[in-house]
């Protein structure tokens, strides 16, 4: 009789907060479990067994550190260095013949006219030109030779003459300006210059040559 007072004097509410504080209860538990797992996951990462490990060895190839940059070579590093077969350079450059040999003219001059032992071939006047004069004068192995002419030529066409005579004798030319051209070789040197004249257009050759 006595226990079916105490019963029922629990009403529907007090009911509802019994239950209510037992959800909460058992949520709180749940909470704390989960935040336990949590942390013991981030204190400690998981480790790679050996079959782990052998199966990404398996798959990729294995490498080798390479060698630093700059690192000088060494016998069996993996830096080589290049060996050229026999014969795979290019041929030597052949020696340069002197345009002029020994033994050379006496020195002379002559107005009108090209003087006894001028060069030909490497310094002649223009076809249809008039000579004004010429001259050589030799010491040792060394001569120097000049030759003033006169053309109706225009100044571009006797630069055009004297390039390809020159460039044909295997010279090569050197900075220049608008008046002179200049050309050198192993052994000699040639300027042309040029400037207007009365009949025409009057250049001048100086030369140096050298037999050895």
């Amino acid at each position: 009789m006595t226990g079916k007072i105490r019963r029922s004097s629990l009403t529907p509410a007090m009911k509802v907060a019994i239950a209510v504080a037992s959800v909460i209860v058992v949520c709180g538990i749940i909470v704390v479990a989960a935040l336990n797992v949590a942390g013991q996951r981030t204190s400690s990462p998981p480790s790679v067994g050996p079959s782990a490990t052998s199966s990404m060895s398996e798959g990729a190839p294995a490498t080798t550190p390479g060698p630093l940059p700059g690192a000088t070579p060494t016998s069996g590093s993996e830096v080589q260095q290049p060996s050229a077969a026999p014969g795979s350079g290019l041929p030597p450059l052949e020696p340069a013949n002197p345009l002029v040999s020994a033994p050379l003219p006496g020195s002379g001059s002559l107005n009108g006219g090209i003087v006894k032992g001028f060069p030909a071939g490497i310094a002649d006047a223009m076809d249809g030109s008039n000579i004004i004069s010429t001259s050589i004068a030799t010491e040792g192995s060394v001569m120097q030779l000049s030759l003033v002419a006169s053309s109706a030529a225009t100044p571009d066409e006797i630069r055009a003459h004297y390039r390809a005579l020159w460039s044909a004798l295997g010279l090569r030319e050197q900075p220049g300006n608008d008046e002179t051209i200049a050309f050198i070789g192993a052994y000699e040197s040639l300027s042309l210059s040029i400037g207007p004249s009365g009949t025409g257009n009057r250049y001048t050759i100086f030369g140096v040559f050298r037999t050895e």
